[in-house]
């Protein structure tokens, strides 16, 4: 019996400790808690060098974090991680000593994916391709990708061709449009000169 009464006010004990612990953490401090989590902010730069870099920032002292392999990451500070390519999140939770450890909220990050494809030569000559982008998860074939790009390219060219045309009789509309416009003085012109040079072969025949 004795045994009984000790298991009983164990289990008791259990359920009232985290009362007792969040006696304190009030809707109003809650709430003031939530918008400071709300803050946090995640960023990402990258280089050659060091890869992918998620920067948090606005991590107060009143929180703290853990990313998605249970690490603990202290507030107070800006926090610099290293990861790779893909989604990742990090549950930011009350660090105050009233509402310690209530999740307040998960904030995500996704870095791209490196597109093997923007390596390709044809890539460095058309780098407006859909699927030449340095970043992106391009989820295609070595086929499906010449494929379309020669479609592309295809396209491109008609439209360079066609412009080529657009400019080149434009520049002819642009010379009939003065000679139309000019048509009485280029006669006058044309007849002065016709003139001028019979008036010279008649002059070179007589002496």
């Amino acid at each position: 019996m004795r045994y009984l009464k000790l298991l009983l006010f164990t289990i008791i004990c259990m359920f009232i400790t985290p009362i007792i612990t969040h006696a304190e953490c009030d809707y109003q401090r809650q709430a003031e808690l939530s918008r400071l989590a709300s803050n946090v902010q995640l960023a990402y730069t990258y280089s050659e060098t060091n890869g992918f870099q998620v920067i948090m920032t606005n991590l107060t002292n009143d929180l703290y974090a853990t990313d998605l392999y249970d690490r603990v990451i202290a507030g107070g500070k800006e926090q610099v991680f290293n990861y790779a390519s893909g989604s990742y999140g990090f549950d930011i939770y009350s660090n105050d000593p009233a509402c310690h450890g209530i999740k307040l909220i998960r904030k995500t990050i996704t870095l791209p994916v490196f597109n093997v494809y923007s390596l390709y030569d044809v890539c460095q000559q058309y780098p407006n391709f859909k699927y030449c982008q340095v970043w992106g998860n391009i989820n295609i074939d070595h086929s499906q990708f010449m494929s379309e790009f020669n479609a592309y390219k295809k396209n491109v060219l008609s439209e360079k061709q066609s412009i080529t045309k657009e400019e080149e009789t434009s520049v002819l509309d642009k010379i009939l449009e003065v000679l139309k416009n000019n048509i009485v003085m280029i006669a006058i012109l044309s007849g002065i000169i016709v003139v001028t040079i019979i008036v010279i072969i008649v002059t070179k025949k007589r002496k």
